[in-house]
């Protein structure tokens, strides 16, 4: 018993009433359900990661992708572009957003000012903002002008952005380029999805 769950509740008895539209679930997997699909979306910007938005990335999802229960594995900022998962799979959703598992994440940023070696000193030791939240150590690597390259794991709210603010900085332009092991497929266009392969999937938890 209990390895049937209705809208998240776990069913022990078998004459339990339940709502016959309700979701079910058997061991964390829908039951009856549309077949499971992992896409990698290249987001552009202008779209939030909410389902019931009219500006939701789910409305770029093509017919033939879409299925009942998708939604974002993780968020992107409504002005931030790049790599963002989609899919129907709430185990595969949870165990990438899962901080337990520290799954890196890489950052292209365009900055409103250089990077310097204290910056990326400060970013190394971990930081601490003003009114004490607490970030832990990420790795931050210049690039040409006034851009970088940052890599984190926490995946707090508005993490990078925050991040650049203690240091007196501010991203103007902020893309995701990675997950885990996982690399936005550059021939993707902003806007445009393609299927993952088993191969990229696995890559995720490898990075």
């Amino acid at each position: 018993s209990g390895r049937v769950s209705v809208n998240g509740k776990k069913i022990t008895s078998p004459s339990e009433k339940v709502d016959e539209n309700a979701p079910v679930f058997l061991d964390g997997k829908p039951v009856n359900s549309e077949p499971l699909i992992y896409l990698m979306l290249n987001k552009p910007e202008g779209y939030v990661c909410a389902n019931d938005e009219p500006d939701s990335v789910l409305n770029l999802v093509p017919k033939e992708y879409y299925r009942k229960g998708l939604f974002t594995v993780g968020r992107l900022d409504k002005d931030t572009e790049g790599l963002l998962l989609i899919t129907n799979d709430g185990d595969f959703g949870h165990s990438v957003a899962a901080p337990s598992r520290n799954i890196t994440k890489i950052y292209f940023a365009e900055l409103e000012r250089e990077v310097t070696d204290d910056d990326i000193k400060a970013f190394a030791s971990g930081l601490t903002s003003k009114n004490g939240d607490s970030f832990a150590p990420a790795l931050l690597e210049k690039g040409e002008g006034k851009s970088a390259y940052i890599t984190v794991s926490e995946g707090k709210f508005h993490e990078v952005k925050r991040l650049f603010l203690i240091t007196d900085n501010k991203v103007l332009y902020l893309k995701r380029l990675k997950t885990g092991g996982l690399s936005l497929d550059e021939k993707l266009k902003k806007g445009e999805m393609r299927m993952l392969t088993e191969e990229e999937k696995a890559a995720i938890f490898e990075g």
